[in-house]
């Protein structure tokens, strides 16, 4: 079993990769709203100025991601993975996002 995490810059495409996860038969998907370290440095109140300069020099008009959580059976990772690609228009593609997978030595409480 493995877990995959997705943190989607490209939020507007979430709705689709979800569809076509449970259109696969990936279910169980878990997913939470993120920011990235500059953008929650530059809201705090007590954030140096430097902050907000250099995210919107880093990256101007990128607010908040969304972080997908699911536990897939190792035959499902490769589709989830392409399903995700194919969503973002290109994964290696800059500001669309990452993924990665972390094995799990147990997994309890799944419905299937």
């Amino acid at each position: 079993m493995q877990l995959l995490v997705l943190v989607l810059n490209r939020t507007e495409v979430m709705p689709e990769i979800l569809s076509d996860f449970m259109n696969d038969g990936i279910k169980g998907s878990t997913v939470l709203d993120c920011d990235g370290s500059l953008n929650y440095l530059n809201n705090m109140e007590d954030a140096p100025p430097i902050f907000g300069s250099l995210r919107q020099f880093l990256n101007p008009g990128h607010s908040h991601a969304k972080l997908l959580l699911v536990v897939l059976s190792d035959d499902k990772v490769a589709d989830a993975k392409k399903i995700i690609d194919r969503a973002v228009g290109g994964i290696d593609k800059p500001n669309t996002g990452i993924i990665f997978t972390v094995t799990l030595s147990s997994v309890e409480g799944l419905a299937h």
